[in-house]
């Protein structure tokens, strides 16, 4: 069978016609449960030297889809997006839709025209995604989250990546499934250990290392506040630096941030990583006292779980599936440094060993062979139904 995964992407390729990916882990092994044939359906452009990415594997064929919600590519590029998808639609006997994504809503007009068997996988909130992305994402985010909930409603299939918070916003008649897209292998107890060994050397005043993995260019993701937080935990005595993995998604000569934490006059406590391959997060993780979610958006975020797999006490945004993962007392409003700031005082004060174990058992929800069983239990269901 050919199944086709529809998101807006995008992928990235290089000059020998290799594609590559920063959010899309493992969909090629998961997708092999349903079919023999995989295509992923996005958005593609060409990668900048200075970049790490994942590799998407070979078996994957790419179809690429031209830019159309860009409204100055809107009339140009609309209808030979139109004339692919429907294309791709009607070639393929099974399809995965990723919401927030303007293909998928497009590809589900072909689905429902050509009767095609469809799953659509639930991951974050549209009204948030338009709403912090300036005053066109202002005046979209009604209509793209009405559009979502609309199609959810109606879908025979949903695969929700949260426990609670997507299926409470866009509930569905559907067959459904509570399934992270994060998947651990097995934990190691070495990891907790050599944690619980590091909290007991901790001592904020003479070193605190806070951290946070995201795109440095996508001002939903909160590092500003963080920024903006360092100055007062020094006055109240905390040696901080801010340590931020990740890279830039749009080819973009200046950092905000870094140019913000020099007018903040924290720049010598402020450390740009860069982006970090898969194997490196782990080392990343560990070297951080505290990992911070700042985010104004989410759906269940990967940093997240992938920080606590290695037992780091975690603060972070009231938002999406945060508060799922993330004890309620380190919780904090969005768009605030001093919110910021009160959270880590509070993390400080706690039992930072309860928290780390908290964490690390925890992340044991999230292992491959705990969340295999759940997905595939719900893809057999899916296919039970395709004659």
């Amino acid at each position: 069978m050919k199944l086709t995964f529809v998101h807006d992407g995008p992928l990235v390729y290089d000059d020998k016609g290799n594609y590559y990916e920063f959010a899309y882990h493992e969909l090629y092994e998961r997708f092999s449960y349903l079919a023999d044939e995989i295509y992923f359906m996005l958005r593609t452009k060409k990668i900048s030297k200075d970049r790490k990415y994942t590799l998407v594997p070979k078996q994957v064929n790419v179809v690429s889809v031209p830019n159309f919600k860009n409204p100055k590519l809107y009339f140009k590029n609309k209808k030979i997006a139109e004339r692919i998808v429907e294309q791709q639609v009607l070639q393929s006997d099974i399809l995965v839709l990723r919401t927030q994504s303007s293909i998928a809503q497009l590809a589900l007009k072909y689905i429902k025209k050509y009767n095609k068997p469809y799953i659509i996988e639930s991951v974050g909130c549209s009204w948030d995604s338009y709403w912090n992305h300036g005053i066109v994402g202002k005046i979209v985010a009604p209509y793209m989250y009405f559009k979502t909930k609309s199609a959810i409603a109606k879908a025979p299939f949903v695969y929700y990546v949260t426990t609670g918070f997507l299926q409470k916003r866009y509930p569905t008649k559907g067959n459904t499934v509570s399934c992270s897209n994060v998947v651990l292998d097995a934990l190691d107890e070495k990891t907790l250990t050599g944690r619980l060994e590091k909290i007991k050397c901790f001592d904020p005043e003479k070193k605190l290392v806070l951290g946070t993995a995201a795109a440095l260019d996508t001002r939903y993701k909160g590092q500003e506040y963080v920024i903006r937080s360092i100055r007062n935990l020094v006055n109240r005595g905390y040696n901080v630096e801010y340590h931020l993995a990740g890279g830039l998604t749009a080819q973009t000569t200046t950092y905000y941030l870094k140019e913000l934490a020099e007018s903040e006059g924290v720049s010598d406590r402020v450390v740009f990583v860069g982006s970090l391959s898969a194997n490196e997060m782990a080392n990343y993780y560990d070297s951080l006292d505290i990992y911070i979610q700042p985010s104004k958006q989410e759906g269940l975020p990967r940093a997240v779980i992938e920080a606590m797999s290695r037992g780091c006490p975690c603060i972070g945004t009231n938002i999406a599936g945060i508060p799922e993962l993330i004890q309620e007392e380190f919780l904090f409003k969005k768009g605030s440094s001093a919110e910021v700031e009160r959270a880590i005082c509070r993390i400080l004060e706690a039992d930072l060993s309860g928290i780390a174990t908290e964490n690390f058992n925890k992340a044991r929800n999230y292992e491959r062979t705990k969340l295999n069983k759940k997905r595939e239990l719900f893809y057999d269901a899916f296919l039970s139904t395709i004659k």
